[in-house]
Formats: C-alpha cells, sequence, structure tokens
C-alpha cells in the first residue's frame, strides 16, 4: 500500500508485465508472451538490439523497440540487473584507497630530523670541544634556514598543478593529483568497445545488389521502406541514403513485424526489409545469396535483406557495422610504442568483437556483462596498474575498481561520476597523451626533488663547515624554490605523446615532448 501505482518499487517476482515498444523493461525475467527487438546497450554496450521470443531472459534497463512483451518478472526491484550494478560500483569505490605521497611520508621524518641535527650542532661543539657559543649559533640558524623545506614541499603540487593546468587545456579532466601519479604508472588498458572504441551507433559499411538491381537504387529503396521506423538500424540506413544525397521515394502502407522486418509498397511494388532468416521464410535466398550473408556477418556485420514480396526476389542486402572512431587505431598504436598494453572488453557478440578487434589490432573478451568486466579488471589488477575507459552505465563497476576509471566526454553521467578522469573531446589518443602527461609529471617531480635535497644537503655541508653564511643560505633557499617552481612551469609546453611513423607502433619508443620557451 505504501507504493506507488506503475512503479518499479511495486513489481514482485511472478508478477507479469506488459512492456510496450519505447518502454523500459522494468525488471528481469522471461518474455511470456510477444516477440521484439530490445536495446541492450545500458547494460551489455551491444549498439544492435537484439531479436528476443517467448522464453528468452531480459534485463531491466534494457529498451523495447517494437514489439509488444509480457514479461515474467523474476527478480523484485532490489535484486535487479541495475541495482547490482550500483552495489558493484559502491563496494569497488569503497575498496579504493589514495596512495600516499612519497612527500608526505618524507617531511614526517625530515623537519623533526633537522631541528635535531641544529640544536646538537648549536650546543654540541661548545659544551664538549670549546667551540665559541656565537659561531655555532650562526651556523646552527643557517643548516634551519638552509634545511627549510619550501622548496622540497613545493616540488609535487607545483608540477602536479601544472600538470592539472595543461590537461585541462586540452580536454582532458583529471580528478585530482592521485589520479595524475597513477595514470602514468599504468601497464594496461582495458576499452569498453561501444561508444568508447566505436562511434556507439551502426553505420552501412556495403550495400549489395542482386539481379538487375544497382546500389544506389537498392538503397534507395531500402531507406524507403525504412522511413517511417524508428529501429536505430532503420535510421542508419535512412542517414545513409541522405548523406548520399539519394532520392528516397515515397513510401505508403508501411508497417512493422516485430523483430523480423517492415514492409511498404514503393511505386506499386510491395517491399520488405528484414532479417536474413525472415527472408528465408518468404523470399527465394539462393545459395549466391547465403555465401553472401554468410560471409558479411562473418565480419561481425548486421545483414538486412531487401526483397519484394510478390515476386519474392531478393534485390539486395545491407550490411550494417558499429564502426572505429577515426582516431581508435591511432591511440592503440600510441599506446604500444609506450609499452601499455590494450585490451577491450565488451558485451557484444563474438564475431562482431573480433571484426573490430582485429581492424585496431587489439586483444579482446566479448559477451561480458558488467560483473564479467569487473572480474576482467581485478584479475590484470594482479600483474599491473590497470586503466579502465569507458562510457556506459555497465562500465561503471568497471570504472571503479581499476586502478584508474577514464570516462569518455559523451558518456553516461552514471560513468563520468565513477571515473577519476573523464576526456571531454571523446577521443581515444587522448588516453596516450594522458599516460605520456602523467609520466612527463612524475618525471618532472623527481627532477625537483632531487635538485632541491641535492642542493640543500650541499649547502647544509658547506654552512656547518662555515665556508658559507647565513646570506648565502637565504640565497640558497629562495633559489632552490624560484628554480623548483619554473621547473614545474615547464610542464605548460607539454605537447603530448608523438605519433608512431605511419599510424602503426612500428617498434618506436614512445616519446614525450615537454618543450622550453624559446
Amino acid at each position: 500500500a505504501s507504493c506507488l501505482v506503475g512503479s518499479e518499487m511495486c513489481i514482485r517476482d511472478s508478477d507479469r508485465v506488459l512492456v510496450r515498444p519505447g518502454d523500459r523493461v522494468p525488471a528481469d525475467g522471461k518474455i511470456f508472451r510477444g516477440e521484439s527487438s530490445l536495446d541492450e546497450s545500458p547494460i551489455t554496450g551491444e549498439s544492435v538490439p537484439r531479436q528476443k521470443a517467448g522464453g528468452d531472459d531480459v534485463f531491466a534497463g534494457s529498451i523495447n523497440v517494437d514489439g509488444v512483451l509480457e514479461v515474467l518478472v523474476e527478480k523484485a526491484a532490489s535484486d535487479n540487473t541495475i541495482s547490482r550494478i550500483i552495489q558493484l560500483v559502491e563496494q569497488a569505490q569503497s575498496s579504493k584507497a589514495p596512495t600516499a605521497r612519497f612527500i608526505e611520508k618524507f617531511s614526517r621524518y625530515y623537519t623533526p630530523a633537522v631541528m635535531a641535527i641544529a640544536a646538537l650542532i648549536v650546543v654540541v661543539p661548545p659544551l664538549t670541544m670549546g667551540g665559541d657559543w656565537g659561531t655555532w649559533l650562526y651556523r646552527g640558524l643557517a643548516l634551519l634556514l638552509i634545511a627549510c623545506p619550501c622548496a622540497l614541499v613545493l616540488s609535487t603540487p607545483a608540477a602536479i598543478a601544472s600538470g592539472l593546468a595543461v590537461a585541462t587545456r586540452r580536454g582532458l579532466l583529471i580528478k585530482g593529483g592521485n589520479a595524475l601519479e597513477t595514470i602514468g604508472r599504468v601497464r594496461t588498458v582495458a576499452f569498453d568497445k561501444t561508444g568508447t572504441l566505436t562511434e556507439g551507433k551502426p553505420r552501412i559499411t556495403e550495400v549489395v545488389p542482386f539481379g538487375q538491381s544497382k546500389q544506389q537504387q537498392v538503397l534507395a529503396l531500402a531507406a524507403a521502406v525504412e522511413s517511417g521506423s524508428n529501429h536505430p538500424l532503420a535510421k542508419a540506413i535512412v542517414a545513409h541514403a541522405k548523406s548520399l544525397d539519394v532520392e528516397v521515394p515515397q513510401a505508403t502502407e508501411a508497417f512493422a513485424i516485430p523483430g523480423k522486418a517492415v514492409r511498404a509498397t514503393v511505386n506499386g511494388s510491395k517491399l520488405a526489409v528484414g532479417s536474413p532468416v525472415h527472408a528465408g521464410q518468404m523470399a527465394t535466398l539462393t545459395l549466391a545469396h547465403q555465401q553472401e550473408i554468410a560471409k558479411l556477418e562473418d565480419g561481425g556485420k548486421t545483414v538486412v535483406v531487401l526483397f519484394d514480396e510478390a515476386s519474392k526476389n531478393v534485390m539486395g542486402l545491407l550490411a550494417l557495422r558499429d564502426e572505429p572512431r577515426r582516431d581508435a587505431r591511432e591511440g592503440v598504436a600510441q599506446l604500444k610504442a609506450m609499452g601499455v598494453r590494450s585490451v577491450m572488453l565488451t558485451g557484444d557478440n563474438r564475431r562482431t568483437a573480433q571484426a573490430i578487434a582485429g581492424k585496431l589490432d587489439i586483444e579482446w573478451e566479448s559477451e561480458l556483462l558488467p560483473q564479467d568486466k569487473l572480474r576482467l579488471v581485478n584479475d590484470l589488477k594482479r600483474d599491473a596498474k590497470v586503466a579502465m575507459v569507458g562510457d556506459g552505465i555497465n562500465d561503471a563497476p568497471a570504472l571503479a575498481t581499476a586502478d584508474v576509471g577514464i570516462a569518455m566526454g559523451g558518456g553516461t553521467d552514471v560513468a563520468l561520476e565513477t571515473a577519476d578522469a573523464a576526456l571531454l573531446k571523446s577521443r581515444v589518443t587522448d588516453v596516450a597523451h594522458l599516460v605520456a602527461l602523467s609520466r612527463a609529471t612524475m618525471a618532472n617531480i623527481h627532477q625537483n626533488v632531487v635538485f632541491a635535497i641535492g642542493l640543500k644537503g650541499l649547502f647544509l655541508v658547506t654552512s656547518v663547515l662555515g665556508i658559507t653564511g647565513l646570506w648565502v643560505a637565504v640565497l640558497a633557499d629562495t633559489g632552490a624554490t624560484a628554480l623548483v617552481t619554473l621547473n614545474a612551469l615547464r610542464l605548460l609546453r607539454f605537447k603530448g605523446a608523438q605519433e608512431p611513423a605511419d599510424g602503426q607502433n612500428g617498434g618506436h619508443q614512445s616519446s614525450v615532448s615537454v618543450q622550453d620557451a624559446h
């Protein structure tokens, strides 16, 4: 009685719910009655909707595309897929501990030690060796002055601030110095596929005409049939026709057979665009047609068939696939050149994953649910520091549990909130730039620390021996602070990771360009 009618919290195990086209599935369960395509990208990341019928499993958060479904609920709202993803994110975030900086640890011992040494220098020589109190008091003060850890303490935050500033200027949002420091130590980067390595929406890759038909005619007729459909594949076909300025004829009497085909009358002919399975039942698929379909599907593509319902003749095939981003191969090659291993983790099917991975020259794992990605990231963490790059709700647990989570700028709010860094321009090459910037920043910090400690060590010895006095100590301390700051500012000249020759890694060593002003 406390819940609202229609609320997901009212849905209980064994209930039956009606899911109309465009509705979001409210709970995990099985299809009791009906057939439809389901967009499972929020859960699995797969960009092309899956055809499902009676007895098939459905996940909470999936979107019903075209048919009416009656779903038998098997899990309550508190135990559905989305709830488990939230729990995985919370567990992963709570298990992460911030890395304690070397400088912070060092300073715990450095300052008390220097104070004790200065006190001994002031007291011991006059008491044990008959030294002059004034002379040794002067030397003790000089030692305290030269040992002041200004340059040492400033060496890290100055470099971190410069690194964060240049990252922001390049569209790389990093949530703090700890993330910037860790990124450079990453040896494996796990990428989500859909929306990260790929554009996140299907596109026409090939149009194959048969008989007397021509490519442009097949595309025009298919676009006409699909012009009234809201299916992602239909939108891709229509968009491709528009991009090529193909004249699309008017279609009438259009309607969809959920999960099978879209039918319409175009130029007096009753045409249909459907799946190969449906086309095999309603039209004449010859051996040549079947071989061409198999060839395209082996390439990880989704194939639809244009056929005439009256004559049962197949007029052509259209192949669609979520294609890699333009800079994806270059980004993976840059990481490889820097000694960083890349792995693609996707909820998509095996053939599509293999085809995309082959294009990008990257290791891969397919058909993964969010908990599978989380498990694989934990496995990778046993061997080295791991970064996870993703954009969706389904990537959030892996983003949270990785040593560094990196979200694409166009991703979901959940991914952006969970990640340690965000690529605001959504470029894969920016992952390599992040690693290069982190390494440059850490190199700058090490330079500053070595310089500060070395300079102070030198003048500590000369001050105790009386070779240098108080004024030299003042100049050395101030000068060290200024030089450390200037060295940190050199990071503002950061140019990014160098591109491998001809877009390939070619065995080249990665380098970072941090140049001084001319």
